[in-house]
């Protein structure tokens, strides 16, 4: 698919800016299930950028960035794996498959880019102490220019460089191998809902998991339908709880009370 430089230049642009909205603003644009349907919007096929966006959220369940740590850019994954899904005319599912290598690579960058923004931190605390609050500012933009830049060249170079190497890759895969890719990505989501239910407490909430099935695989319920009773389910356990906590809060409060209208024998003194 023959894409504008107006299409590319908006890819490049966003690129940029998600990297920032992640980190400043925190909307939500940067997940990648946003950045998959944005991507695919800019280039006119929505439908691939949901299904790779999509796919490579569900990736990113379970998997969280603490202290500090880098973690897989599944977000750039997104961006990188629909805009060359779709300008190489390929499926979704290699679009995932492109993009899994992109987001471990990432991981590189990213630490490349937190280790510098630590010089910038310790300036900005040197400029604090003599009081030179004006270079804070520059410090503090100086970082936020440096992410937006570990994200937004290597799409830049991607969007550059990525579609004829992929269509080069592509004319040599032979057919088997591409089918084989494909499969691939279509077990991944898979993956994501295993990892998904690794953090969650299956063991003591399996009827619920059981239910879920029931209504999807036999009772054709769509997933809306299935998430509404999930949401239902989840609120009359909650008032449930709440009415257990009330209840084991007057019991507690009343125990003095019985204790101090009893007798020596343990029977309630009719006097009281």
């Amino acid at each position: 698919m023959e894409l504008s430089a107006i299409q590319v230049t908006l890819v490049v642009i966003f690129g940029f800016l998600m990297n920032y909205e992640r980190w400043i603003t925190t909307i939500g644009l940067w997940q990648a299930l946003m950045c998959g349907i944005i991507t695919g919007f800019i280039v006119g096929d929505v439908q691939t950028g949901l299904f790779v966006g999509g796919t490579l959220q569900l990736m990113t369940l379970g998997i969280s960035s603490f202290g500090g740590a880098s973690v897989p850019d599944y977000p750039v994954a997104a961006i990188v794996g629909t805009y060359l899904a779709v300008a190489t005319g390929q499926s979704g599912s290699v679009g995932v498959t492109i993009g899994i290598p992109v987001a471990i690579i990432m991981v590189q960058l990213d630490v490349l880019n937190k280790t510098v923004n630590i010089f910038f931190q310790h300036q900005a605390e040197k400029d604090v102490a003599e009081g030179k609050f004006d270079k804070v500012v520059f410090w503090q933009w100086a970082g936020n220019i440096l992410t937006m830049i570990s994200t937004g060249v290597p799409i830049l170079l991607a969007v550059i460089f990525g579609q004829g190497l992929v269509n080069k890759i592509f004319e040599v895969i032979p057919d088997w191998l591409l089918t084989g890719l494909q499969v691939a990505g279509g077990i991944l989501p898979a993956v994501g809902l295993g990892l998904l239910l690794k953090t969650m407490p299956v063991k003591s909430q399996w009827p619920a998991l059981l239910v879920g099935f029931v209504l999807t695989a036999y009772l054709k319920v769509p997933v809306l339908g299935v998430g509404l009773l999930a949401v239902a389910w989840a609120y009359i356990t909650y008032q449930n709880h709440k009415k257990m906590q009330v209840l084991e809060g007057k019991i507690t409060n009343a125990g003095p009370v019985l204790s101090h209208m009893t007798n020596e024998s343990g029977v309630i003194d009719d006097d009281e």
